[in-house]
């Protein structure tokens, strides 16, 4: 059994709200994702690899930079990268815990994936043997922090998702704030870390975002008791409010490079 998280446990991975809640993301988070690529100097010629490419932004940045003949992308569910095949680039149907190498690749990069594997430390110790010398690893992982909301519906809304991702597929909210120090324990070298925040504005994509991913895990969450649905319906209240303004998303990202 993989223990990679499986998305299908809570998504239709085929379905058009989970290629609009990934849109979401994408417009959220790319703007991040690129300061990071660009750090490390992806550059024409370079071998890329995006493990989680999702609905594939990062995997076409990567593209742009350095042609797509030269970048991979995976996922355990590609049914949103179909354009990325098309464009020339290679997608893999892959689980970065036990599936083969990939090749060997001067910039990986991954988001939103680690956290969600209970085999996390490994996991990134294979992706960092599959750099060449020279290669950069770059990682952004999530850690929602409930306790600074301002709003209580919310506080419990986050903290529910963040315990039952928890119990039921081992994500660590937690880990990213270990970066990136599991970088260096996986031998890389000039590793450095940056946290990201942006505004949790209601009616804004982040607010939009946070109610579609409290959407996929409603139904067990309230079957387990997790939260009400009167805290849930009053959280989904709050993030449509224009005035509700709050910093509750943290995002680390975090490069490490191998010695060569």
């Amino acid at each position: 059994m993989s223990d990679t998280l499986n998305w299908t446990s809570y998504v239709d991975t085929k379905a058009q709200a989970e290629h609009d809640r990934l849109t979401l993301l994408q417009e959220i988070f790319d703007p991040f994702s690129a300061r990071l690529l660009d750090r490390v100097g992806v550059r024409p010629g370079s071998q890329c690899l995006e493990v989680g490419a999702g609905a594939g932004s990062v995997a076409r940045m990567l593209a742009e930079r350095a042609g797509a003949a030269n970048v991979t992308a995976t996922d355990m569910s590609t049914d949103f990268l179909a354009p990325l095949a098309s464009s020339g680039i290679r997608v893999l149907h892959h689980d970065v815990v036990v599936d083969e190498q990939p090749g060997e690749f001067d910039v990986i990069h991954s988001r939103f994936v680690l956290e969600h594997v209970t085999r996390r430390d490994e996991a990134l110790r294979r992706m960092a043997s599959w750099l060449k010398p020279g290669g950069w690893l770059v990682v952004e992982c999530a850690t929602p922090v409930p306790e600074l909301s301002s709003d209580p519906a919310v506080r419990r809304a986050l903290a529910a998702m963040a315990a039952l991702m928890a119990r039921s597929i081992g994500t660590d909210p937690a880990w990213a704030r270990t970066l990136p120090v599991p970088l260096e324990n996986a031998g890389l070298v000039d590793c450095t870390a940056d946290g990201h925040t942006i505004p949790v504005r209601g009616g804004g994509a982040l607010a939009r975002w946070l109610t579609a991913t409290h959407r996929l895990i409603e139904e067990p969450a309230l079957a387990s008791g997790a939260i009400t649905a009167d805290d849930l319906a009053a959280a989904y209240a709050t993030y449509a409010t224009p005035t509700y303004v709050d910093y509750t998303w943290l995002t680390i990202g975090a490069m490490g490079r191998r010695a060569g």
